[in-house]
């Protein structure tokens, strides 16, 4: 087991982007590759200082995909340009492109997240994508970004969507790591995953109690202290619990099902975490944890996170779909084998037929 912290240094204050021209004065930087949305750029763009005098900036907009053929057109402009740093500025696609970018070079990697979404900003990780926004690999690195830059007033003008799948995604800490730990022999316990234990664990206390009031700030307009308390747990509480536990609190078998849902166009507007906050339930299904099932309804039901196939615009799925689901959710190369139970393509049929049922049960 590897375990690695988020960002050598972390700053989280309205003023935070007046940091970098700091930052990069003192690593005596004086060409900038700046990757960003077009979307991203706008609501940041206010708050964003000079990147300082004499710099040389290669301004690139992303196109709107993780994929190799986006890292490769990347890396070769800042290869061409002798790029020493790497500024990224939007959503998680966007920053784990500059991760992979950057990963084995010599370029210092910047990193200011726009959105509350995930914990890409956090981790050492990039998940890759197909053209179509198919699910393709995820790699895990040995860096970490050398800053990462968060202000409160750009996330909170996000869109409210993002927020809540960021919440779902996070939730997925908890459930898809308790098992696992549940079931660790006492002599491999590690301090290490008795940190990465802890914050999972303090990311379901915090989002169970905070998140639906937090949802409610933002969409008021209330940069209040519980809505930042949700939005950094999402960013940072969410990636110290991969970040210390690696393979062992990592992705299980809600992100299996969210990549397996990635292979039908029908998801393609859902976001990542909406499907991860579905297969968190199938995996509670797969581990027949029903009482805990309809514990999260009525959560997820005032956020509106997915709960069913209707739910994720996959209504009347034939059995030929949902054996399709089924069986790419419990490939052998997924990680759904890190669940430790013997699982296959059945049960998880069986698991997604079961939550349809107790979706139906509990809205009557």
């Amino acid at each position: 087991m590897i375990s690695q912290g988020g960002p050598q240094r972390y700053i989280s204050d309205t003023e935070a982007y007046q940091e970098l021209p700091l930052f990069i004065q003192d690593l005596q930087v004086k060409r900038i590759l700046f990757l960003h949305g077009s979307k991203s750029l706008a609501v940041a763009k206010p708050f964003l200082p000079s990147f300082g005098d004499n710099i040389e900036v290669i301004d690139i907009l992303f196109s709107g995909e993780c994929t190799y053929d986006e890292i490769k057109r990347v890396q070769e402009i800042a290869f061409l340009h002798k790029v020493q740093m790497v500024v990224a500025l939007g959503g998680g696609k966007v920053l784990d492109t500059a991760k992979s970018v950057t990963t084995g070079t010599l370029m210092y990697l910047v990193l200011i997240p726009t959105l509350a979404s995930n914990c890409a900003p956090w981790s050492a990780l990039s998940v890759h994508y197909k053209e179509n926004g198919e699910h393709f690999d995820h790699k895990v690195y040995k860096e970490t970004a050398n800053l990462m830059l968060l202000n409160p007033e750009v996330i909170m003008n996000s869109p409210v969507k993002y927020f809540v799948a960021g919440i779902a995604d996070t939730l997925a800490k908890f459930y898809e790591s308790q098992l696992i730990f549940e079931k660790l022999p006492e002599e491999e316990y590690t301090v290490a995953l008795e940190i990465s234990q802890q914050m999972a664990l303090k990311c379901k206390e915090t989002l169970l109690k905070q998140a639906i009031p937090a949802v409610e700030d933002m969409k008021a307009g209330r940069l209040s202290h519980i809505w930042r308390n949700v939005a950094e747990t999402i960013i940072v509480t969410a990636g110290t619990v991969g970040g210390w536990g690696d393979a062992f609190a990592r992705s299980t078998g809600a992100h299996a099902v969210h990549d397996a849902l990635t292979l039908f166009p029908q998801t393609i507007d859902l976001l990542h975490g909406e499907k991860v906050g579905y297969g968190i339930l199938v995996q509670l299904a797969i581990e027949k944890r029903f009482t805990e099932i309809k514990k999260l309804m009525p959560f997820y039901r005032k956020l509106g996170i997915p709960t069913n196939f209707s739910d994720l615009n996959l209504a009347n799925l034939s059995e030929t779909d949902i054996n399709k689901i089924a069986e790419a959710s419990a490939d052998k190369g997924t990680t759904m084998t890190l669940i430790p139970l013997p699982i296959d393509a059945l049960q998880v049929k069986q698991a997604m037929l079961q939550l349809e049922k107790i979706t139906r049960e509990t809205e009557e």
